[in-house]
């Protein structure tokens, strides 16, 4: 019998959070001189911005995004549309850009203005071309002057790969071993288009060609992106970095190179890696809405077999101790000095999980409200919150 009064609320799905603001991206009414602009439409991607509006007829529209001496330094021509959402790409940061509007005989200059980067942004790689991608502290792209032209404000993991105006990148939600628990396909304007959970974590090291992202977890794996299907697993001897090429897979281990051949042989090979080296408006189409789709599940989370009776308890609130929810699992911030243990507890189930640092539990397995309970040192506490799945 659940008898917690307080609900441990689930955070909004991210999902769900962008979908509702591509609720303000609308070009009906707006014109080329009043365009509707949305500066990092999706929150996560300051250096960029949709501009949105509506010609007479059916027109092509170009941009050019100007660099600080005036000159154009980025420019693409979008198809022939009534109604177009133009995403901008490359902007400068703590900086007003200029961008110039061509389309149906008209051009408009808008300005953009930037806020700083942020901080803890850290040191910035010398550019290997225009534009060069990394990921140190945050996602992010350089010209070839080493300026930073875009980036992302959430600390995603592993590599990142780059085709089109699309990237593959590991989310930013870890497991407790620091591995992330998901891949994003996503856009630069920062929109996550499919979310692939991964029950054995993932690496942070993928590559991506011809519709599948080949990804390392605890084995090698070949995910359909359009389904999210695991169409293949090949063994993973410690490999750290991966490329999927027409000719097979490439897998990296402490700079040697073996490619998997048609016997699913590792056979050693010579391989020199690629720069990671792309244009921002490649095979770019005006901007469509569609929805984000999450495939995969993560596995039930290991349950402790330590024995603990919950009949004698005290009441009270434990400050040393947070617990907050997603749509995918339960995190618990655990700033005791021990090892403590957390209890949920509902009528014929009762689950106990030992809490170092930090524990991170899974909702699958979970269904229905329990009642939560501390065990700190030889004390039992029965707080007033309880989780409901």
């Amino acid at each position: 019998m659940v008898t917690g009064n307080i609900s441990i609320n689930k955070d909004r799905d991210i999902l769900d959070i962008q979908s509702n603001k591509e609720v303000y991206f609308v070009s009906y009414g707006y014109s080329i001189d009043n365009p509707n602009i949305i500066i990092n439409p999706y929150g996560n991607s300051p250096l960029t911005a949709i501009v949105m509006f509506e010609t007479d007829s059916y027109s092509e529209v170009s941009i050019c995004i100007k660099d600080m001496e005036g000159n154009c330094n980025i420019s693409y021509t979008f198809e022939r549309s009534k109604y177009h959402m133009i995403p901008i790409y490359g902007l400068y940061p703590n900086y007003n850009n200029t961008i110039l509007i061509k389309g149906e005989g008209k051009e408009k200059n808008i300005n953009i203005k930037t806020d700083p980067l942020p901080d803890d942004f850290g040191n910035i790689s010398t550019s290997l071309g225009n534009f060069t991608f990394y990921n140190d502290n945050y996602p992010y792209a350089v010209d070839d002057r080493g300026n930073v032209r875009w980036y992302f404000n959430k600390k995603y993991y592993g590599n990142i790969t780059v085709y089109d105006d699309n990237i593959i990148l590991g989310s930013d939600s870890y497991n407790d071993n620091g591995t992330s628990i998901s891949i994003y396909k996503m856009n630069l304007l920062g929109k996550i288009f499919n979310e692939y959970l991964l029950s054995d974590g993932y690496y942070g090291y993928s590559d991506y060609n011809e519709g599948n992202i080949y990804a390392i977890s605890k084995d090698i794996l070949v995910i359909d992106s359009q389904t999210g299907t695991i169409t293949s697993k090949y063994i993973n001897n410690n490999y750290n970095y991966i490329s999927a090429k027409d000719s097979g897979i490439i897998l990296g281990n402490d700079d040697k190179y073996y490619m998997i051949n048609s016997d699913n042989e590792y056979e050693e090979c010579t391989y020199n890696k690629p720069n990671n080296v792309f244009n921002f408006y490649d095979n770019v189409s005006n901007y469509k809405i569609v929805p984000g789709i999450r495939y995969g599940k993560l596995d039930s989370t290991k349950i402790s077999d330590k024995n603990i009776s919950i009949i004698k308890y005290t009441t009270g609130d434990i400050s040393s101790i947070e617990i907050s929810m997603d749509v995918n699992r339960i995190t618990i911030n655990n700033e005791e000095d021990d090892t403590i243990y957390v209890i949920f507890d509902k009528l014929f189930d009762k689950r106990i999980y030992e809490v170092k640092d930090i524990k991170y539990i899974n909702l699958n397995g979970l269904k229905g409200k329990y009642t939560i309970y501390y065990k700190i040192k030889d004390k039992l506490y029965k707080t007033d919150y309880y989780i409901e799945v």
